[in-house]
């Protein structure tokens, strides 16, 4: 314990005794002490708050947000993450500073980032950006540029990740928030495979949050590099620097540092075939994650406990393990794909977002010009007769130049260019209004997915050009079938999505086999080219997968994979 720290206590234990003005320049510093050691020392920063909570009254209304603020990352930080971010909320709406205001945006973002929730989370870090360069406080605009980085990391964007980091390691910065960048900047690099196990960085990152006492970083660097030496079958270089560092790992009370620790150490020991201690560590790990959903630690143990159960001839045990095995694995590879798929559908709603701005702009164009020309011809309507009749003719010219204007940005911001159906951005909003209004009334909703087989094939056989006219054959035949408040879209490449409100299973899978047998009857000689054309499909609805989008449109792509996977040219529906 350093004499900073005892002077802090003793000051903790006398504050009683102190006239009213002291006690409330204690309290302020005592916030700020705690506040600074969240990470570093959390169970002290704990004790702390516990003590501010019990003198709350005695708190100024904002030193009592400021105690909100910690009281809701201590929740977020021992795993209570959805009452944190009901407190985080209620800041944000409350008379909270704008820097707390937006710590607690950001916090928000880190938590969702935790539990997975990518959507929101993209929209609560859309909003921080663009309010960063607002932001007086270097210190927290340093935070929100590292909040960015991870957030990219966790989703698995590690050139963002690394993008924004290396803007904040460039800034002149305190040791603390150069140990999280370099955190943040080892981890991208990692994972883009730009670092080896003996880099120089990873031990100056170790050693630069050492110093500071940034232990929770400073594990989280030293899981990176074991996961290196694991990775190259570096077993006892992984436990010599597991097994020093694991009391400080259990010590810090983060839940997701603690299995990977813990999984890290189960996987070594198989590595050197010490099954008893790798199964120890390997059953930690599950009970350690048992609120925390499947992740590749959990994964990793359940892997190996069915190994072990196999070494040793217990071929029910190996049987319930593998089961366990196949089911985490199989979570943990549909959260990586919803997390792509969160982020492509947040980029297409940006370029969407953009084409509606340029042609709000081109409108504003148009209605500067025609109160000019309004305005001239009031002015001069006594005088100039005939220039009336010009301007009046050049205003209509121009109304009518405004609405082609219009008509073409409106079908380039709505529709494919290609084969002339909806494009990704367009669909995503008159999906989520199908879904909201199908569930509001109780209706039935199908989702059908599509993919051509083998396109890339026709690309490479014969020509790009051939395969824009199997792309567009292909969107003609299926808009022919279907009904006019169908959402067909274009998802992208060769992919091909028909929503269908008011649709249930059975008639839903019959339009699908006759969508199946139109694109296998195409007759591709006009093309000018001999081949054929077959689709795989995948089929869910509303009842079976829920009104979220998101989850809608990744079952839908399971079933499809399903068809692919049982030879191609086939319907699947969706089972959960």
């Amino acid at each position: 314990m350093t004499f900073g720290l005892l002077l802090l206590l003793s000051t903790i234990i006398t504050v009683k005794a102190e006239s009213s003005a002291h006690l409330s320049k204690n309290l302020a510093e005592k916030l700020k002490y705690a506040d600074q050691i969240r990470s570093s020392d959390p169970e002290l920063s704990n004790t702390l708050l516990l003590e501010l909570q019990k003198q709350k009254e005695q708190l100024t209304l904002e030193q009592q947000l400021y105690l909100k603020y910690l009281l809701a990352y201590q929740l977020t930080f021992q795993g209570n993450p959805d009452e944190g971010l009901k407190q985080f909320k209620e800041l944000i709406e409350s008379k909270a500073s704008e820097s707390l205001k937006f710590r607690a945006s950001i916090t928000i973002i880190n938590t969702l980032a935790n539990t997975q929730k990518w959507n929101e989370g993209l929209t609560y870090l859309s909003k921080a950006l663009e309010l960063l360069p607002s932001i007086e406080n270097k210190e927290i605009m340093q935070t929100g540029l590292m909040v960015a980085a991870n957030f990219y990391n966790q989703l698995g964007q590690y050139d963002l990740g690394y993008k924004y980091a290396e803007k904040l390691s460039l800034l002149p910065i305190n040791d603390r928030n150069l140990c999280l960048s370099k955190g943040v900047i080892i981890e991208a690099k990692i994972n883009l495979e730009l670092l080896a196990e003996n880099s120089d960085e990873i031990k100056q990152g170790i050693k630069i949050c050492d110093k500071v006492g940034e232990s929770l970083m400073s594990s989280f660097i030293r899981s990176f590099l074991i996961r290196l030496h694991i990775s190259n079958q570096h077993a006892d270089k992984a436990l010599n620097i597991l097994l020093p560092n694991l009391e400080v790992v259990e010590n810090s009370h983060y839940p997701r540092l603690i299995i990977i620790f813990y999984s890290s150490i189960a996987k070594a020991y198989s590595l050197k075939q010490n099954y008893i201690e790798s199964e120890k560590y390997a059953l930690k790990t599950i009970a350690q994650a048992e609120l925390l959903g499947a992740s590749q630690p959990v994964v990793q143990a359940y892997e190996i406990l069915y190994q072990i159960a196999e070494q040793r001839k217990d071929f029910k045990l190996a049987l319930e393990y593998h089961v366990k095995y196949t089911k985490a694995n199989k979570t943990y590879l549909d959260n990586i794909k919803t997390k792509h798929l969160a982020y492509q559908l947040a980029e297409h709603q940006a370029i969407e977002q953009e084409t509606r701005i340029q042609l709000l702009d081109e409108q504003n164009k148009l209605l500067r010009v025609e109160q000019d020309l309004a305005q001239a011809e009031a002015e001069n309507n006594k005088l100039f007769i005939s220039l009336l009749i010009a301007l009046s003719t050049l205003l209509i010219f121009w109304a009518y130049k405004s609405r082609l204007t219009q008509k073409r940005l409106r079908q380039m911001a709505e529709y494919d260019a290609l084969t002339g159906i909806y494009n990704r951005g367009h669909f995503t909003q008159l999906a989520l209004s199908s879904l909201e209004y199908c569930q509001s009334s109780n209706l039935p909703l199908s989702c059908i997915l599509f993919d051509l087989d083998k396109f890339k094939n026709i690309n490479d056989s014969y020509g790009h050009t051939c395969g824009d006219w199997v792309l567009k054959k292909t969107a003609d035949v299926c808009r022919n079938i279907g009904r006019k408040n169908d959402i067909f879209v274009r998802l992208g490449g060769e992919e091909f999505c028909i929503f269908l409100p008011g649709c249930d299973l059975p008639t839903a899978k019959e339009f699908a086999e006759l969508c199946r047998r139109e694109i296998a009857a195409i007759d591709c000689s006009e093309s000018g080219a001999n081949f054929n054309v077959t689709a795989s499909f995948g089929i869910t609805t509303a009842q079976l997968s829920g009104f979220d989008l998101d989850k809608i449109i990744a079952d839908a792509d399971q079933a499809m994979y399903s068809s692919k996977n049982n030879g191609r040219n086939q319907v699947s529906l969706f089972t959960p």
